[in-house]
């Protein structure tokens, strides 16, 4: 713990790059590591800890946006800093922007909520994170919008206790920094507390814009390290160095389970991906077509490591945007992925096919020529 407070006394007290918010972490562990899957599910959880908070809350999120659900945030999060708890926002421009949300970012500002806003041209912030007193974080898919709470999208989070949460924490004061913020050196014992081992091991990794990407090397490593079985969870699966992946892990005898929206709302990377259905399933790999708009982003090797939080198997998550991942060796955290997530999702899926008739086919091709840039 003292050297992740060495690391955040060195952002707070010194300018931050871009390049200073690429960290780099060793495996340490979790206390615990749960799964909660749907927005009535997580919601209210994420929302019982907020007001639980009695030194600071911190949300990263690419869209906290007005609305049932968004209000309901707002007023939890109005409500700390009302009672003095350090309440710090970090939202993305195109996520969800603030500067047409009638008021709705200014209104948390002016409650007492440090709100800053990730504006730079092509630097797009897809993480979705929460931090209560630096000692539960909540890593998942889903922005604080009606849409993940009324079913429509269909979303998870990993919720979190034990070291592992105070690198989360010098992920969210790296960026905050980065952004200008100010964070207090005499608060930081407040914020990275002293937090007793736990017996999972675990890791946060993150992705941000430049080429240390770790969350990309992390995916490769399970899709190739997969013994016998391997769950991907994923709303944008374009990427042909990954699908050549989950290709060669079903050819050596894993069973490959691809969970993907039967109607996604990405025209170009669904296309993309359909290219890749004819091998995908000469392969092996069972696609399943989950009917709401799944946009969970997941991975479970073998029963035993369950990779999750914002990253998506396109070209711009893999690459390009900030992303937050968490990596946790667990089997019993991922036979409750299993019972909560993949045998209720598998049980009401349609199985993926390829695709049939000449445009659509020609469609798939030419997305998928393009798919580096999808």
């Amino acid at each position: 713990m003292s050297e992740l407070r060495a690391r955040a006394e060195a952002l707070v007290r010194a300018p931050v790059r871009l390049g200073d918010v690429a960290l780099v972490f060793e495996e340490t562990t979790a206390a615990s590591a749960d799964v909660q899957v749907g927005g009535r599910d997580f919601f209210p959880l994420i929302l019982d800890d907020i007001a639980a908070a009695t030194s600071s809350v911190h949300v990263n999120q690419y869209g906290f946006r007005p609305g049932a659900i968004g209000d309901r945030f707002a007023g939890a999060l109005l409500a700390k800093a009302a009672q003095g708890v350090d309440v710090r926002v970090v939202v993305d421009r195109v996520g969800s922007r603030p500067g047409m949300s009638g008021g709705f970012h200014e209104r948390l500002r002016m409650g007492g909520v440090d709100v800053r806003v990730v504006r730079a041209p092509g630097r797009i912030d897809h993480r979705k994170l929460f931090l209560i007193d630096g000692r539960v974080g909540w890593v998942g898919g889903a922005g604080i919008e009606d849409h993940f709470e009324d079913g429509r999208f269909h979303d998870l989070f990993l919720r979190l206790t034990g070291p592992v949460v105070s690198q989360l924490q010098l992920v969210f004061a790296a960026t905050f920094r980065w952004l200008e913020g100010t964070l207090a050196p005499g608060r930081l014992e407040v914020l990275f507390p002293e937090l007793e081992p736990g017996s999972i091991p675990a890791i946060a990794l993150h992705n941000a814009p430049g080429p240390y990407r770790p969350i990309a090397t992390a995916i490769a490593e399970l899709f190739d390290g997969a013994r016998e079985t391997l769950d991907v969870v994923n709303p944008y699966v374009s990427d042909k160095a990954m699908i050549a992946r989950l290709i060669a892990a079903a050819r050596r005898g894993v069973r490959v389970r691809l969970f993907v929206p039967a109607a996604p709302n990405n025209r170009a990377v669904a296309a993309a991906q359909r290219h890749h259905h004819p091998a995908l399933l000469e392969a092996g790999v069972q696609i399943l077509g989950h009917p709401a708009m799944l946009h969970a982003k997941a991975f479970v090797r073998d029963g035993e490591e369950v990779l999750a939080g914002t990253c998506n198997l396109d070209a711009w998550s893999l690459k390009r945007f900030f992303e937050i991942d968490v990596r946790v060796r667990s089997r019993e955290l991922a036979e409750r992925f299993d019972e909560r997530f993949s045998a209720p999702a598998e049980a009401i899926s349609t199985p993926g096919t390829a695709s049939t008739g000449v445009r659509s086919r020609l469609e798939a091709a030419a997305f998928a020529a393009v798919s580096p840039l999808l």
